[in-house]
């Protein structure tokens, strides 16, 4: 299958096709890739539409990063190590998905790339996999109700949500901005208990630009003692699929339970509100938030990832050839 026309797109109409995609999740609309170019000033949203000579299409969503005065160019189509590759309307084929595995392998310099485990074709991308991972899902279609919920959970879980629902927690979305500052304070916190183990840094910056895009698909919940917040969730929403992306809480507060009672809550709004995908994302080398996950009865699924750094051995040329003659400095 050719790729016959690779051109831009604009944010309307890429939204249109994330709408219209089964498998599509917030991390494939313009609303993330539009908060990580605001807090990069040498990165661009590079998304591109896609069509093939059979008359069916894609849009393959991309961030263009530029480094060394724009000499070396690196493409994501995973922000944050989350899911990328291509969404569509049409029904794409395995020589459709192959072709687009090769443009973005072969063409894209050094790419970091998550399959996106929604995706039914993307099992023909087996043989570009460098990483096997996961991520661990609840599909809400199998329970009736909250008591079906529960009861699906391990009984330490449940165990966690009753002390919450004992000592008078309660569960909020944020309300305005001091509300996001109040979570981003528990952050810091957290940050400073985690030391060097922090797998990652967002400044505050990328929470305003999340907070200022003003939609739907993004929800900040918070878990609260007495009106003081103790702890939340930052979830995203597209189609059927919810996902947990960032989460903090108040240490003192896990012994009330907080963040499983937290979690439970969230779980019963997607179920409520008609997703069909709770998705507590992929958690890295981390075992112990793995275990927490696997608590609520999870399903493990292959989130498996593509890792090419062709472009290394220039990017050490240039970092040295930067520092040989750095601007104002004689040598």
């Amino acid at each position: 299958m050719k790729i016959v026309d690779s051109q831009d797109v604009s944010v309307d109409e890429w939204q249109r096709v994330a709408d219209a995609c089964d498998y599509a999740t917030f991390f494939h609309t313009p609303h993330w890739y539009d908060a990580f170019r605001r807090i990069d000033p040498d990165a661009r949203v590079a998304t591109r539409a896609i069509r093939f000579e059979d008359g069916k299409s894609a849009v393959l969503p991309l961030l263009q990063h530029r480094r060394y005065g724009g000499l070396v160019r690196m493409y994501e189509t995973a922000p944050a190590g989350c899911y990328g590759g291509w969404i569509s309307g049409d029904d794409l084929g395995k020589e459709h998905v192959e072709a687009l595995g090769d443009l973005i392998t072969g063409r894209l310099g050094d790419v970091y790339w998550r399959i996106n485990p929604f995706d039914p074709a993307a099992k023909a991308l087996s043989a570009h996999r460098t990483t096997a991972d996961s991520t661990e899902v609840l599909f809400l279609g199998q329970f009736s109700d909250e008591e079906a919920l529960r009861a699906h959970y391990r009984h330490s879980v449940r165990k966690q949500i009753n002390k919450g629902t004992r000592f008078g927690l309660r569960v909020r979305p944020a309300r305005d901005w001091s509300d996001w500052e109040a979570y981003y304070a528990i952050y810091v916190k957290s940050l400073e208990r985690w030391g060097s183990a922090a797998s990652s840094y967002y400044p505050i910056e990328f929470f305003r630009g999340l907070f200022d895009s003003r939609t739907e698909a993004t929800r900040l919940w918070l878990v609260t003692s007495e009106e003081t917040i103790v702890g939340g969730n930052l979830n995203f929403y597209q189609g059927i699929h919810c996902v947990e992306w960032h989460a903090v809480f108040l240490t003192e507060y896990f012994r009330h339970g907080s963040r499983n009672f937290l979690v439970h809550n969230l779980i019963l709004d997607a179920k409520n509100r008609g997703f069909a995908v709770y998705d507590f994302n992929p958690s890295g080398t981390n075992e112990g938030t793995r275990e927490f996950k696997r608590n609520f009865g999870t399903e493990c699924v292959p989130a498996d990832i593509i890792a090419r750094r062709r472009l290394s051995a220039a990017r050490s040329v240039l970092k040295r050839a930067a520092t040989l003659f750095r601007p104002g400095e004689a040598r």
